[in-house]
C-alpha cells in the first residue's frame, strides 16, 4: 500500500479513537437532531410542496426552492450548517502539522522510509475521510429522525439531500485546506487554531456585513429614490457586492445548495439536476480552486520548510 494511504489510515484510526472525534460526531448529531425536532411542526404543516422565493442575504444568495421537508430543513438551518462545517474543517487542519513538530513526533515519523509529500498527503486524506464519514453519518441520522417523526420523504429529495451533503463535504475540505496551510505557516498550534477558527467564523457570519458596507463605500452616496441615477447606483452596488462575495467559500456553498433544492414555478417541481450542474458550475469550480490553492501552498511549505 502507498505510504500516503498508510498515514491516512493512521490519522483516521487515531482520530476515531480520540475524544475530539467523539465530540465532533456528538455535536453534529445533536445539532442536526435538534434542527429536525425544532422544525417538526413547521415541516408537518407545509402541505403540498410549492416553489417559493428564498434569500440568504448574509451570503448574497437569492433564488427559489421547492419546499419539500428536506429542502426546507436544509435551508432553514443553513446558518448552523455553514458555520459548523467551516469550524470543523478549520479546527481539524489547524494543528495537523505544527503540533507534531512541536511534540517531536514529526522527526520520528520522517525517520521511517517515508517522504515529506507522502506525510502531508496522508494527513490530508485521513482528515478528509474523517470529514466525509462525519457528514454522511449526520445525514443518515437526520433522515432517520425525519422518518421516525413521520415526515414525508421522496426519492428525489433524498438524492438531492445526498448531493447537498457532498457539497457540504467539499465546503468543509476548503477550510480543512486553509487550516492545514496555517498549520504549516505558524510554529504554535494555539496560534494557528485561533487564526483558522476565527477566519471560519468571520467568513460565515460577519463577512456579508463587511461586504455590504465596503460595496456601498465603493459606489458612493445613494442618489434620490426613483431616479435613473438611483437605478444605476443600485445595479453597480449589486455588481460590487457580487464581486466581494465571490471570494467567500460560504457564498459558493450556499449558492450550490440553493441550486440543488431549486424549484421551477412552471412545473412546480425541482429544476433538473442537469440544470443544477449548469447553473452551479462556477461556484463548484471556485470551491475546488479554494480547496486546491491553500493545499498547494501548504504542500510546498511543508516540503521546503524547517521542521525543527
Amino acid at each position: 500500500m502507498n505510504p500516503a494511504w498508510n498515514i491516512a489510515l493512521k490519522e483516521l484510526y487515531t482520530a476515531v479513537k480520540s475524544r475530539r472525534f467523539t465530540v465532533i460526531v456528538a455535536t453534529y448529531l445533536i445539532i442536526f437532531g435538534l434542527a429536525v425536532y425544532g422544525t417538526k411542526d413547521y415541516l408537518v404543516q407545509l402541505g403540498v410542496p410549492t416553489v417559493e422565493s428564498n434569500s440568504f442575504t448574509v451570503w448574497g444568495v437569492t433564488g427559489e426552492i421547492y419546499t419539500t421537508p428536506l429542502a426546507v430543513l436544509f435551508t432553514v438551518n443553513m446558518m448552523i450548517i455553514t458555520v459548523l462545517g467551516a469550524v470543523l474543517g478549520a479546527a481539524l487542519g489547524a494543528d495537523a502539522v505544527n503540533r507534531e513538530i512541536e511534540s517531536g513526533t514529526m522527526k520520528v515519523l520522517l525517520g521511517h522510509p517515508v517522504y515529506r509529500d507522502e506525510v502531508i498527503n496522508g494527513k490530508f486524506l485521513g482528515m478528509a475521510t474523517l470529514v466525509a464519514v462525519t457528514n454522511l453519518v449526520a445525514y443518515v441520522a437526520m433522515v432517520a429522525v425525519m422518518l421516525m417523526l413521520g415526515l414525508p420523504l421522496d426519492a428525489d429529495s433524498l438524492v438531492r439531500g445526498f448531493a447537498a451533503m457532498a457539497v457540504t463535504i467539499l465546503y468543509t475540505l476548503v477550510f480543512l485546506s486553509v487550516g492545514l496551510l496555517l498549520s504549516t505557516l505558524s510554529k504554535k498550534p494555539e496560534t494557528s487554531m485561533l487564526a483558522a477558527v476565527g477566519l471560519a467564523i468571520f467568513l460565515t457570519v460577519f463577512y456579508g456585513i463587511v461586504a455590504g458596507v465596503v460595496a456601498q463605500r465603493i459606489v458612493g452616496p445613494e442618489p434620490p429614490w426613483g431616479t435613473t441615477a438611483h437605478q444605476l447606483w443600485q445595479e453597480e452596488l449589486e455588481v460590487w457586492t457580487s464581486r466581494l462575495h465571490a471570494i467567500n467559500p460560504a457564498h459558493h456553498y450556499v449558492q450550490l445548495v440553493q441550486y440543488i433544492f431549486g424549484g421551477d414555478r412552471f412545473v412546480n417541481y425541482y429544476i433538473p439536476m442537469s440544470d443544477v450542474l449548469l447553473y452551479g458550475f462556477n461556484s463548484l469550480a471556485m470551491l475546488l480552486v479554494m480547496l486546491l490553492l491553500p493545499f498547494a501552498i501548504a504542500y510546498a511549505r511543508f516540503l521546503t520548510g524547517d521542521l525543527n
